[in-house]
């Protein structure tokens, strides 16, 4: 896969990463939002559909409860108990009581109710008591319905049926039998109302899309009749209360109805919206993202073609020596190629600088085959003195003399930069012994420092000049010069050297100066008369260009008491069993 990626171009990479990264998560996350908000839509619309069938349920019941409230006012009146179960008869005031209380009582019920009642009946096991009033009748009239064996042989008390007859046609009956405090049954009581009356809930709630119809337990449509679900409702079992069914881009919610033994099937036709929409938008969408892709890609290969340009410019620049790119561009293209054009012209000036410089090298490198013989000759003339003055007995003159050829040989001797610590304090001693001859007793070196250290690898000439600056700022006309060379290592493991002098010492101000100088390497000009030594400058730059820059040269000192010249510098102790290979 790896290899496979690496053989592929920037823009097939760039692309795939798109695709990938961009537009394959967007993809994702927009048909996940767009099936989120479909399913939203669909559950807000199955909440609403079951509170508006609940609420029917609810205004259906009430009225059920009404029409139970009226027939228990007539059944459980006692004075009518009491008219039924007596014999009828003249000299018992019975049609008085008739018509003063018991057709009354029905009228009363008929005229003062929340509710549409078509018909009250009370039908009477007492045979003695004449028809009458369109409300008074003998049970026998209604040992033809098909319930009444049903109702009668059974303990219930009450009953809602379907009835049908010739003068009402279809109504919903309300049946509750008439039991006296005596235990006599004295008939039955029977509240008639229109489907009409009673379920104008289901057909007020009916719209073009929703629908809402009654069923039995056979699954017919008992009300309303002809209905459009009709052709529906038989293949389908309804719902249990408070569940839903979607079949045939239909929704199916059932409420069953207390007392009836029937339930409510509302049908509702889902939007055509939503598979249309669902469908338009995922074109839409995959369109949208086919279109996208397209775009990204040409302005992709247009900038891409713009950068293979620019570097067929920048080969054809290389190949004709460095020559300088024209840009006339302000994009992101025209900064590279002005940047590549400053890089050519660095190039060419580096060039020209290592061609003079390896002139310079070229001519350093003859001038120094030529002067070879030279210092051989000095060699020699300074051996020579020295032999003719140990001849003639002055003693310290050529030993002073040895010590100075020593010190040409080891000036001369330039071949490499580093040298043993052992090496550097010798050559600070045949110094030492060449200034006495000049100062005699009037200045003194002491050397402190432990043998371990002494094959330590230095820089070469570090603490000669630093000596040679002490004895030119220090000496004084009040006494001798103290001299003490300490080195030594520290726990951070570096090497500290310290050459410090009991000399005039340095002032505040020039302490100051001098250490930030040595710290940001910014010198005195040669024309100024306060310049600092050119040899402290000397070894501050070496120590900081081969060590880096926090080894800068650090100068402590009380004024007329003492002058420190301190160096850092970092110690390896595996350098003590490891020969110098550029000593």
């Amino acid at each position: 896969m790896r290899r496979y990626l690496n053989t592929m171009s920037l823009k097939s990479k760039v692309t795939l990463a798109f695709v990938l990264l961009i537009l394959l998560p967007f993809i994702v996350l927009g048909l996940y939002t767009y099936d989120q908000t479909q399913r939203y839509m669909r559950d807000q619309l199955i909440a609403n559909s079951q509170m508006t069938l609940k609420q029917v349920k609810s205004t259906i019941e009430n009225k059920l409860d009404l029409i139970e409230s009226v027939s228990n006012s007539i059944t459980y009146n006692y004075r009518l108990q009491q008219f039924l179960a007596a014999p009828y008869s003249q000299a018992n005031n019975s049609l008085d009581d008739y018509f003063s209380y018991a057709v009354p009582l029905i009228n009363y019920a008929m005229l003062f109710q929340k509710i549409n009642t078509e018909k009250i009946s009370v039908y009477m096991s007492n045979e003695t008591i004449p028809e009458g009033f369109g409300a008074f009748y003998h049970e026998t009239k209604a040992t033809q319905e098909s319930w009444y064996d049903t109702f009668k042989h059974t303990e219930k008390k009450s009953l809602w049926v379907i009835r049908k007859s010739q003068d009402l046609g279809e109504t919903f009956g309300y049946i509750q039998k008439m039991i006296s405090l005596e235990n006599h049954d004295l008939g039955f009581t029977l509240v008639d109302v229109r489907p009409s009356d009673l379920l104008d809930p289901i057909s007020r709630i009916s719209e073009s899309n929703q629908h809402i119809v009654l069923m039995d337990d056979h699954n017919r449509i008992l009300f309303p009749e002809g209905s459009s679900a009709a052709d529906r409702a038989p293949s389908l079992k309804p719902p249990p209360s408070g569940s839903y069914v979607i079949q045939d881009n239909q929704l199916f919610i059932s409420e069953p109805l207390k007392g009836l033994g029937l339930s409510m099937l509302m049908t509702i036709t889902l939007p055509r919206s939503f598979g249309s929409l669902q469908v338009v938008t995922n074109l839409a969408f995959l369109t949208a993202m086919v279109l996208l892709l397209f775009a990204f890609y040409s302005v992709l290969k247009i900038a891409l073609r713009k950068m293979k340009t620019s570097i067929g410019q920048m080969a054809h620049a290389i190949e004709s020596g460095f020559v300088p790119i024209p840009n006339d561009r302000q994009d992101e293209f025209g900064v590279i190629t002005e940047k590549f054009n400053l890089l050519l012209n660095k190039i060419n000036l580096l060039m020209k600088d290592m061609i003079r410089q390896e002139t310079i090298h070229k001519d350093a490198q003859l001038i120094a085959l030529q002067s070879q013989i030279n210092p051989h000759f000095i060699y020699n003339t300074l051996d020579m003195f020295s032999a003719k003055m140990e001849l003639a007995g002055q003693f310290d003159v050529s030993d002073a003399m040895a010590d100075f050829g020593k010190m040409m040989r080891y000036n001369m001797d330039g071949q490499f930069r580093f040298t043993t610590l052992e090496a550097e304090i010798r050559y600070l001693e045949q110094y030492m012994n060449l200034q006495k001859i000049k100062y005699g007793d009037n200045i003194e070196l002491r050397i402190r420092v432990p043998d371990l250290l002494l094959s330590s690898h230095v820089i070469r000439f570090i603490l000669q000049p630093i000596v040679e600056n002490s004895i030119k700022h220090g000496l004084s006309q009040q006494g001798p010069l103290r001299i003490l060379l300490d080195i030594a290592v520290q726990p951070d493991r570096t090497l500290r050297l310290s050459i410090r002098d009991n000399g005039l010492g340095i002032s505040k101000e020039r302490l100051d100066q001098l250490n930030e100088r040595f710290r940001t390497s910014t010198y005195t000009p040669s024309s100024s008369l306060r310049r600092e030594s050119i040899g402290l400058g000397n070894i501050n730059e070496r120590l900081k260009l081969y060590y880096g820059e926090e080894y800068a040269i650090r100068l402590e000192s009380d004024e007329s008491h003492y002058a420190e010249t301190i160096l850092t510098i970092p110690y390896d102790d595996r350098e003590e069993d490891q020969p110098c290979i550029m000593c």
